[in-house]
């Protein structure tokens, strides 16, 4: 498997709006607890949560990294890709793996306890009663794969249908059931692992390197046409 990386210009222009975001939710937060030192001290518990859950989810993507690095280095993948989604905002994907049995585009979920889902909809759950999640990780990776599927058709002409899955793997959940979601949920790396092995041929070398260019080429449109990110390629596992 090889690793691929796209433009630190790209990255930074999805930190800010991450940046951006991340200020407005500690904003609201802080309002909700008033003036005084009750705001402050909830402005300092926000961060640390925010910090927490970002290096939880970052160990979670980079052992899968890691764990993949046996798969055959015709394979690509990157971490954290960026791709364009409505109203000229950008959208990351977990690990975005490109190879002959297809494109897959994995949200990463680093959440313990036990989960269920029906059409979507998803519940964990605490003690003696299901309570319901606010954000549907199968809802989010199936608005991955449309924007991907939008935008890739327009990067890579003829692009073909129906290789694109979109899969949520939960790494450390101690249960997960689901019925009927719109992205196949996978528990445990080994499933995963399976899902890439068994996936039938359906695209070729010539394919695959024009579908990981164009990622790893991707630039905001507002930026000048001139200016080519460098692909860097490294070995997965490498220094």
């Amino acid at each position: 498997m090889i690793l691929l990386q796209q433009s630190a210009s790209l990255r930074s222009a999805f930190q800010n709006q991450v940046d951006k975001n991340i200020s407005a939710k500690r904003e609201e937060f802080q309002d909700h607890l008033g003036d005084g030192f009750l705001s402050s001290l909830g402005g300092v518990v926000f961060d640390i949560r925010q910090f927490k859950n970002q290096l939880k989810g970052s160990m979670g993507e980079e052992l899968i990294s890691l764990l993949l690095q046996s798969m055959p280095d015709t394979w690509t993948m990157f971490n954290n890709a960026l791709i364009p989604a409505a109203m000229g905002r950008l959208t990351e994907i977990d690990l975005l793996i490109v190879g002959s049995g297809g494109v897959f585009l994995v949200e990463v979920k680093t959440w313990n306890g036990s989960f269920s889902a029906y059409k979507d909809k998803w519940k964990r759950r605490e003690r003696d009663k299901w309570v319901a999640v606010a954000k549907s990780p199968t809802s989010q990776s199936a608005f991955h794969r449309k924007m991907f599927e939008q935008w890739i058709a327009s990067e890579v002409p003829n692009f073909p249908n129906n290789t694109i899955v979109a899969p949520v793997i939960f790494t450390v959940a101690r249960w997960v059931g689901t019925t009927d979601c719109s992205v196949p949920v996978l528990h445990g790396f080994s499933a995963l692992q399976k899902m890439l092995v068994n996936s039938p041929n359906c695209l070729s070398a010539d394919q695959i390197s024009r579908i990981s260019t164009a990622v790893a080429n991707y630039t905001i449109p507002t930026q000048s046409a001139n200016l080519k990110p460098i692909i860097k390629r490294k070995k997965i596992g490498d220094n």
